[in-house]
């Protein structure tokens, strides 16, 4: 196993009084892939958001190359381990805005030619850079997130259903990005409903059921 970059210890989310993960542990190194499946409401995308700081954990710990979590500046981990959700939003103004945000909350600029390279690289037309974000299809939505997600050069990506509002030429192209992404040196946690994205992205697999994770045999 790589060097670890990601450590889930025991972490369980709560909703009220219902256990939505419990005590879910896993370990992401540097440049591996590791992937999710589960049904709809079983807990994986939650744990996703968990990992991302974007919902509160009720126990357990979650350490980034060995500093727990709790201790470090949101924003930095945050922009080092990028979350995309299945349903990105978009902010006001146009592709290029948007694929620049990250660095430009950070007070750099993202040249013309960058956005462009980062659009094609997620399977987009470069001349996308100057339509309204708004404007997209769910798909081109899910495309300019990740661009925009890879303009912060992440150590970590979220992936929850990377693939799943994409056509098949454009999924098969997205998993061999992240494919790509892994062998450079990306980890990436992959949440997917699809076993044969799960199979082409390999790594180790889980599987998650009514909130409990384990680990299952390569897909």
């Amino acid at each position: 196993m790589p060097a670890p970059c990601l450590e889930v210890e025991r972490v369980t989310v709560r909703r009220g009084t219902t256990v939505v993960v419990d005590a879910a542990s896993l370990r992401l190194g540097e440049g591996a892939i590791v992937t999710i499946e589960g049904a709809s409401g079983s807990g994986k995308s939650t744990l996703l958001r968990a990992i991302a700081t974007l919902l509160p954990t009720a126990s357990g710990t979650l350490s980034f190359r060995g500093l727990d979590v709790a201790t470090l500046s949101l924003p930095d981990y945050r922009r080092q381990v990028a979350y995309v959700p299945q349903l990105p939003p978009m902010f006001d103004g146009t592709v290029a805005e948007n694929v620049a945000a990250g660095p430009r909350f950070r007070g750099a600029t993202l040249a013309a030619d960058v956005v462009a390279k980062l659009l094609t690289r997620v399977s987009l037309d470069a001349g996308l850079a100057t339509r309204a974000a708004s404007s997209l299809s769910g798909g081109e939505k899910l495309r300019v997130a990740l661009a925009r997600a890879l303009a912060n050069e992440p150590v970590a990506l979220l992936l929850d259903e990377p693939t799943s509002a994409l056509d098949p030429a454009s999924a098969h192209h997205i998993v061999d990005l992240v494919v790509e992404l892994a062998r450079a040196g990306t980890a990436v946690l992959a949440v997917t409903h699809s076993a044969e994205h799960a199979a082409r992205l390999g790594g180790l697999h889980y599987r998650m059921t009514a909130g409990v994770l384990g680990v299952v045999a390569p897909p």
